[in-house]
């Protein structure tokens, strides 16, 4: 039997046809033979298998998709101390009671943090949470932010989020504990505002640390999911990464860590689809009784 044009022999079998009067004769080829049919078969089970798990992922893609369908969005204004801002909604449909998000975007505000912050707080929304993703900055009249702005208006941007936490819980009127999902400035903040916060119940920090390394204003803390690239050249993870966690063991009930060796700061969109997913398991893990 001769190979089909473009086919290379089969590894198993020793000759490329069945000879059928060799020194095994019959034994010989029925050996050959059950080679070839048992590499054949071989090949056909894998390819089974990665066809079921193509279906598989792409049912649970889409399965995501159709999630992120149902979610309605929309903008209110929060009442805070001073003044209000505004805060972006993400809901999935429907009146049944569901843990509460807010979502903290980095120095590049909604200007340059919108798009990816979306994607979190649709995500989360998706799997089940009420989203917020607070406007903060417009507290301080600010688009985006540099070192200087930074160190000058962190103390107003803590109290708004602490204020945030109180709007939203009023907004709808339910006091059960909120989870902070923090970027960048948003993660440093995010880790600020739930120190000896009882309103809080859960921390996803991405990219974030303990402002100015100020490890002695970190109290009692919630439940923790630290997100970091270990090539991070803005928020050093040996900086800030590396001296938070031994304080977060100590402080709170909980510290679950992802870190990623090939990523930076602003993460390829493979790590930010784990990161999100995680984040929600962390959410739903720790912000649902029972």
């Amino acid at each position: 039997m001769r190979p089909r044009a473009g086919e290379r022999p089969l590894a198993h079998a020793k000759r490329e046809h069945l000879d059928f009067e060799g020194d095994g004769g019959w034994l010989d080829a029925t050996a050959g033979l059950a080679a070839v049919v048992s590499e054949r078969m071989s090949l056909r089970r894998l390819l089974q298998r990665i066809t079921l798990a193509a279906a598989v992922v792409a049912f649970a893609s889409n399965s995501v998709l159709a999630s992120e369908a149902q979610v309605s969005v929309s903008t209110i204004r929060l009442k805070i101390p001073g003044g209000a801002i505004r805060a972006e909604v993400f809901e999935p449909k429907g009146e049944e009671k569901r843990p509460t998000v807010l979502v903290l975007h980095g120095a590049g505000g909604t200007l340059l943090d919108g798009p990816e912050m979306r994607r979190v707080a649709r995500h989360l929304a998706a799997r089940g949470c009420a989203v917020y993703l607070v406007r903060y900055f417009e507290r301080t009249g600010t688009l985006f932010a540099l070192d200087g702005t930074m160190q000058r208006h962190f103390p107003a941007w803590l109290e708004t989020v602490r204020a945030s936490i109180i709007a939203v819980q009023n907004a709808r009127g339910d006091a059960a504990l909120v989870g902070l999902y923090g970027y960048s400035l948003g993660g440093f903040l995010a880790l600020s505002a739930a120190s000896d916060n009882p309103r809080v119940g859960a921390v996803v920090e991405h990219a974030g640390g303990v402002w100015n390394s100020r490890m002695n204003l970190i109290g009692r803390m919630p439940p923790v999911l630290m997100v970091h690239g270990q090539r991070d050249g803005r928020v050093s993870f040996e900086k800030y990464a590396s001296p938070l966690m031994p304080v977060l063991r100590a402080r709170a009930p909980t510290l679950a860590t992802r870190f990623f060796p090939g990523e930076g700061h602003v993460f390829a969109a493979p790590a930010m689809k784990e990161v999100r997913e995680a984040a929600a398991e962390f959410f739903l893990r720790h912000l649902t009784s029972g």
